[in-house]
C-alpha cells in the first residue's frame, strides 16, 4: 500500500510540473507577442535596425537583464517570413529558463540534439554542460537523437515550429579536474554549417615535472607554479647496423721484418776455428714409457688418497671431541646454575624469615613454628621423662612460643609500617610524574601539565618534611614554606598544619632537642600528606581516589569572615 502511494504522489508531481511549465509557455508567447515589433520589409535591411528598437538584449554571458522577456529571431526566420519555408530545415523555438527568454532558429533536420545545443551555446555564450534541453511535457531529450525523430507532422514550420524548454543549471562546486585521455574540440562549421567535433589524444608526461618555482595570490590565497613544456625528441636514425649476422674471417697478410739483431749458428770449417772451452755436452736421460708414467699416478693418486682419508678422518676425531666438550660445559653450566637457583631460594626464604613483608611470609613463619612445637612435643614425650619433668618441658616450650609469636608481631608492625611508607612513595611520586601521550608515530611522548607540577611540588615538600638530621635553619625554611603553601585555603586541616607549624618553629628557636618533637613531627607529615591527597587542594589526586571524593569536616572551606578574623590573629 505504502509503494502505491508514493507511486500515485510521484505522478501528481510531475503533472503539476507539466501544467507549470505550459503556463509559463503560454505566459511568456502571449508577452512576447504583445511586445514584439514588426518584421522588417524587403527594402528594409535588419542589420540598419536602431538600438532603440530592439525590446531586449541578449548579454554576453547568455543571461537577459531581468525586466526584458523577448523573442530572438534569426536571420533564417526574416528568409523564411519573406521567402517561406526551406527545404530539410526545422524551426525550433526555445524558451531559456530561468531567465525567461525566446530563441527561434532554423535547425538542420538531420542534426543531432548535441549539436543542435552546441550552436544554441555558442551562439547565447551559455556554458555547455549546464545548458539542457527539455520537451513542453518535461521529457528529456538524448544527445544521440536526431532532430527528425522529434518532429510531429504539421509542426517544423514558421507558422508552427517545435517548441523546447532549455534550462540553465545552478554552478556546481568544481571538484578537483582530472584531465581526461581525449578531448573533445569543436571548431567552426562545414560547409553544410554542421558543427565539426575533432577528438585530441592526451599524451601525458609519466615522470615528475621539476618545481621551477612561483607565487601565491594574497587575495584568494592561489599558489601558481611555473612550467615548462618540451616536446618529445625524435630519436636519430643511426646508420651503423647494431644487429646483424653477418660473420668476418680475420684478414691474414705477411710482411717481412728486418730484427734488430741477427743471429746463427757457425761450424768449424778449416779456416775458422769455433772456440769449445765453454761448451757442455748434454746426454738424454732414460727413457720413461707410458707403463711407467701410469704406474707413478696410481703410486701419487693413492697418496693423495690417504692423505685425505686421513683429513677427513682427524675432522671427524675433532668434531667428536668437540661436542663431547660442548657437552660437559653445559651439563658443568647447568648443575652451576641449579647449585646458584637452589642457594638464591634458599637466601630468599632466610631473608623472608628474617625479614618478611607479606603476608606469605608470616604464613610461613606460623606454619613453621608450628612444626617446630610439634616437633618439640613429640621429642619431650617420646624422651623418657616422668611426669612433672614433662610438664615443666611444656611449660618451657610455652614461654618459648610465647616469645617467638613476640617476635613474629613485632616484625608485622614494622612490615606493615614499611610497606605503608613504600606504598604513599611510589603514590606520590607517580602523581607527580609527567603525562605520557601517544603521539601520531607511536611514539610516547612525556607532557607536564599544570596539575602534574602542582603536585610535584607538594611531593617535594613532603620529602622536606621526612628528612631526619637537617640543619635546624633548613628545617625551619622547610616549615616555613609548608605553611605559606597551605595557607592559601582555609579549613581546619590548614589551620591544623599551620598551628603545629608554629609550635615547632617555636621549639626549635628555644633549642629543643629533636627527639622530643618527634610525635609533633610525625604529626605534622600525616596532616600534610591527607592535604596532598585532597583533591581540593590538588587536582593530580582525583585519579588515586579510591571512592568519589566528599568533602570532610576537616577539609571544608571555611567562610571568608572566619578567614580573615583567623588571619588577623595569627599573622
Amino acid at each position: 500500500m505504502e509503494g502505491k502511494e508514493k507511486k500515485a504522489e510521484e505522478a501528481e508531481k510531475e503533472e503539476a510540473g507539466k501544467e507549470a511549465v505550459e503556463n509559463k509557455l503560454s505566459e511568456t508567447s502571449t508577452k512576447a507577442n504583445a511586445e514584439s515589433s514588426p518584421i522588417p520589409s524587403d527594402g528594409q535591411n535588419a542589420n540598419n535596425q536602431s538600438p532603440q528598437s530592439a525590446e531586449g538584449t541578449i548579454r554576453g554571458d547568455g543571461k537577459q537583464n531581468a525586466d526584458m522577456k523577448t523573442t530572438v529571431t534569426t536571420g533564417a526566420d526574416n528568409e523564411e517570413g519573406m521567402g517561406g519555408e526551406m527545404k530539410g530545415m526545422v524551426a525550433v523555438e526555445v524558451l531559456v529558463l530561468p531567465e525567461e527568454f525566446r530563441v527561434r532558429q532554423q535547425f538542420d533536420s538531420l542534426l543531432t540534439i548535441k549539436q543542435v545545443r552546441m550552436m544554441l551555446c555558442k551562439r547565447l555564450s551559455f556554458p555547455f554542460l549546464r545548458f539542457s534541453l527539455t520537451t513542453r511535457e518535461n521529457k528529456p531529450m538524448k544527445d544521440d537523437a536526431f532532430l527528425t525523430e522529434w518532429t510531429i507532422q504539421g509542426l517544423g514550420t514558421t507558422a508552427a515550429p517545435l517548441q523546447l524548454v532549455g534550462t540553465i543549471e545552478d554552478k556546481v562546486i568544481q571538484k578537483e579536474y582530472k584531465m581526461p585521455n581525449v578531448l573533445e574540440v569543436m571548431i567552426d562549421a562545414d560547409i553544410n554549417g554542421h558543427p565539426v567535433v575533432v577528438k585530441v589524444d592526451v599524451e601525458r608526461e609519466e615522470s615528475k615535472k621539476p618545481f621551477y618555482g612561483g607565487f601565491r595570490n594574497k587575495r584568494n590565497g592561489r599558489e601558481y607554479h611555473h612550467a615548462g613544456t618540451q616536446t618529445i625528441p625524435k630519436k636519430k636514425d643511426t646508420k651503423i647496423v647494431k644487429f646483424h649476422r653477418e660473420t668476418q674471417t680475420v684478414d691474414v697478410v705477411s710482411k717481412s721484418v728486418q730484427s734488430k739483431r741477427e743471429q746463427g749458428t757457425q761450424m768449424a770449417r778449416k779456416d775458422l776455428y769455433v772456440d769449445t772451452e765453454n761448451d757442455k755436452i748434454i746426454a738424454a736421460q732414460t727413457y720413461f714409457t707410458t707403463e711407467e708414467l701410469l704406474d707413478l699416478k696410481k703410486k701419487k693418486a693413492l697418496a693423495i688418497q690417504c692423505f685425505i682419508r686421513q683429513c677427513f678422518a682427524w675432522r671427524k676425531v675433532t668434531q667428536f671431541y668437540n661436542a663431547k666438550r660442548a657437552n660437559e660445559k653445559a651439563n658443568r653450566e647447568r648443575k652451576e646454575e641449579a647449585e646458584r637457583k637452589k642457594k638464591e631460594e634458599e637466601e630468599e626464604r632466610l631473608r623472608r624469615r628474617m625479614n618478611p613483608t607479606t603476608k606469605a611470609d608470616f604464613d610461613a613463619l606460623y606454619a613453621e613454628l608450628k612444626n617446630w612445637k610439634l616437633h618439640q612435643q613429640k621429642s619431650i614425650k617420646e624422651s623418657g621423662m616422668s611426669d612433672p619433668q614433662i610438664a615443666e618441658a611444656l611449660k618451657e616450650l610455652l614461654h618459648k612460643e610465647i616469645r617467638l609469636l613476640q617476635t613474629i608481631d613485632k616484625l608485622r608492625i614494622r612490615a606493615r609500617s614499611t610497606n605503608k611508607e613504600e606504598a604513599i612513595k611510589a603514590r606520590l611520586e607517580l602523581m607527580a610524574s609527567p603525562k605520557e601521550w601517544l603521539n601520531a608515530q607511536g611514539d610516547f611522548v612525556e607532557v607536564i601539565t599544570p596539575v602534574t607540577t602542582r603536585a610535584s611540588e607538594l611531593v617535594q615538600l613532603y620529602n622536606g618534611l621526612k628528612l631526619r638530621g637537617i640543619p635546624i635553619p633548613q628545617r625551619i625554611d622547610v616549615i616555613m614554606n609548608v605553611k605559606y603553601t597551605v595557607r592559601e585555603f582555609d579549613c581546619q586541616l590548614t589551620r591544623d598544619i599551620q598551628e603545629l607549624v608554629n609550635r615547632e618553629n617555636d621549639m626549635l628557636s628555644r633549642g629543643r632537642s629533636g627527639k622530643s618533637l618527634t610525635g609533633m613531627r610525625q604529626r605534622l607529615e600525616n596532616l600534610f600528606l591527607q592535604f596532598i591527597e585532597t583533591p581540593e587542594f590538588n587536582p593530580g589526586a582525583e585519579n588515586f581516589q579510591r571512592a568519589p571524593y566528599e568533602s570532610s569536616i576537616m577539609t571544608k572551606q571555611l567562610s571568608k569572615a572566619s578567614t580573615a578574623l583567623y588571619h588577623r590573629k595569627n599573622p
